[in-house]
């Protein structure tokens, strides 16, 4: 549909738009997408009239792209055209000169392919060129993002002046990129695309990326835990050296002054003679906490040694009061 160039929408086309809303949205078209294009084409007009056609560009693109017409096509070849977009203009004048041909509009016919016609000498032209030794299986080349089907290998093909990234990548090999600058036409350039090296370190696969980094914590996990027991064992084998200590001088007092003798004891003697005993169970435990504790670090550390090994061990301590005495707690898990 052709463009009006005011920026103000007046009723007669609002209600002209929603009485064709139905035949237009079977075409994708809504009443909303028609009244956006018609804004953007005006605001692009505008800019052209004020000489940005770098910011009028975009808008008409947007445009175009939400409601397609001749005169937004041929107002965007002319705005490519003013900033050197030599092969998006050319080509568009093209399509404008085709359209307008089957419909009859002899004069937009002729302005387009006037322009055409005079691009096409300025135009500037990409080779890129595969020779048989480059193509291998699974080879894949790119201008821009865009892949180039292998039709399209070895043909000369108008570009936009500018930097364009060609690159090329198969399988196992390692990818060649270059920046190919392409200079305001006329011009011609051949690219040929090398031979690919093969790749020489391995490759890591996401999965096994995925293991090493989950491992890292692991082991850190695993030296952190040896720590806890190292240190479970210390304070464990000092607390049985406490009572230990508490045991022998119990038994001693109770052998004084008569108080026992063998396993005959005063009432006194009967009662520091408990104590020794009990000291001396909660040291013997203690020291066994001890010896597990120590135990458990030499085994974290001979693991962590294992880079591959996934397990984590997981130890904690604890403390609790009971009737026979203290308690230390040690437990432990992979």
């Amino acid at each position: 549909m052709s463009r009006i160039n005011h920026s103000k929408l007046g009723a007669t086309l609002v209600a002209a738009l929603f009485a064709m809303a139905r035949g237009a949205h079977a075409q994708g078209v809504t009443p909303e997408s028609s009244l956006a294009a018609q804004a953007l084409f005006d605001e692009a007009k505008r800019l052209m009239q004020d000489g940005d056609a770098a910011a009028a560009c975009p808008k008409f693109e947007e445009s175009e792209r939400l409601e397609q017409g001749i005169g937004t096509k041929l107002n965007l070849a002319t705005c490519y055209e003013r900033i050197d977009r030599t092969a998006s203009a050319w080509i568009l004048y093209l399509e404008v000169e085709s359209e307008t041909r089957r419909n009859g509009q002899t004069a937009r016919e002729t302005l387009a392919h006037e322009h055409a016609a005079a691009l096409s000498e300025k135009l500037s032209r990409v080779t890129i060129d595969v020779p048989a030794t480059s193509r291998i299986t699974g080879l894949t080349v790119e201008r821009d993002g865009i892949r180039l089907g292998s039709a399209q290998w070895g043909l000369s093909v108008p570009v936009d002046p500018g930097i364009h990234t060609v690159r090329a990548y198969a399988g196992l090999k390692t990818m060649w990129q270059v920046d190919l600058k392409v200079p305001l036409g006329p011009s011609t350039q051949t690219l040929s695309v090398p031979v690919l090296a093969d790749v020489l370190a391995p490759i890591t696969s996401p999965a096994r990326e995925a293991k090493m980094t989950t491992e890292t914590p692991r082991n850190d996990a695993r030296q952190t835990a040896a720590y806890v027991a190292f240190g479970v064992s210390g304070a464990a084998a000092a607390l049985g050296t406490v009572f230990g200590l508490r045991a022998i001088s119990k038994n001693n007092l109770s052998n004084e002054a008569a108080n026992c003798r063998g396993d005959s004891c005063l009432t006194n003697g009967v009662r520091l003679r408990n104590e020794a005993r009990l000291a001396g169970n909660v040291s013997s435990t203690v020291f066994a906490i001890s010896g597990a504790a120590l135990a458990t670090g030499l085994v974290l550390v001979l693991l962590d040694l294992k880079k591959d090994s996934p397990r984590v061990a997981r130890l904690s301590a604890g403390a609790a009061s009971a009737p026979s005495g203290a308690q230390l707690m040690l437990r432990g898990a992979w």
